[in-house]
């Protein structure tokens, strides 16, 4: 009965789901715990059904996703994210975006946002640590329109196939797409954190170790003499 209700409700106000759907997944690029995956994945398996056009749900999510993910790499770019320090809310939303960019490893390249994209709270890492960085413009939409891209019709795949593969309804098969993705993003981020670790402990290995002194003996002094001749004077003297 509950699908059947949800199903309805967006065959009838399709336009203004997808709209309250857009604005959801803008807010969350600031706003993490929003569920708007949740969202996205339902529109791919309604769109599976015939309910809604996918079409429409791509566009909805692709339109905010790039709204949110510039918005929010100019809040951190410009520094406009002190305006947040007003309020305790903010600087809770503030701590907890540069949490998740620390645990994503804080990537500077190209290359590796792209792939932050994928992780739980991707996009949010991706965009704060190329505000911080303060990334060129084009190659800052570049990455949004190709992460947003990518983002977009994973989270809509994860919907629509599941419901066009087996004859799952729309609800369960949105349920069995938040587990896949979570699972996925869970382990692209298990991956990467052991690849870092992995790298740090190799360039700590490369670089030169220190002189240890050996427990119980004092360290040696370099002796020097007080009044130093300088070498151009040294022939004056002798």
């Amino acid at each position: 009965m509950l699908a059947f209700d949800f199903s309805e409700s967006y065959t009838k106000w399709g336009f203004w789901l997808f709209l309250v759907q857009g604005l959801a997944v803008a807010l969350t690029a600031l706003v993490p715990p929003l569920p708007s995956e949740f969202m996205v994945i339902a529109s791919g398996a309604l769109a599976a059904e015939g309910l809604v056009p996918i079409h429409g749900a791509f566009f909805a999510t692709f339109a905010g996703c790039l709204a949110g993910d510039i918005g929010l790499y100019a809040l951190f770019r410009y520094k406009f994210i002190r305006v947040l320090y007003r309020w305790r809310w903010g600087r809770l939303l503030h701590r907890k975006i540069l949490r998740i960019s620390l645990h994503a490893g804080g990537p500077s390249t190209w290359a590796g946002l792209l792939v932050v994209f994928a992780m739980p709270f991707g996009r949010s890492a991706a965009m704060a640590t190329a505000g911080m960085m303060r990334m060129s413009w084009a190659r800052l939409l570049s990455l949004a329109i190709t992460g947003g891209f990518m983002w977009s019709w994973w989270l809509i795949g994860l919907g629509f196939l599941p419901t066009s593969a087996t004859d799952l309804p729309p609800w369960l098969s949105t349920v069995l797409g938040i587990t896949v993705g979570s699972a996925a993003g869970a382990a692209i981020a298990y991956i990467g954190t052991r690849r870092r670790r992995a790298q740090r402990q190799h360039r700590l290995e490369a670089s030169p170790r220190k002189h240890v002194v050996p427990a119980g003996e004092p360290p040696k002094r370099e002796t020097t003499s007080r009044c130093q001749i300088h070498p151009t004077l040294e022939g004056d003297h002798s």
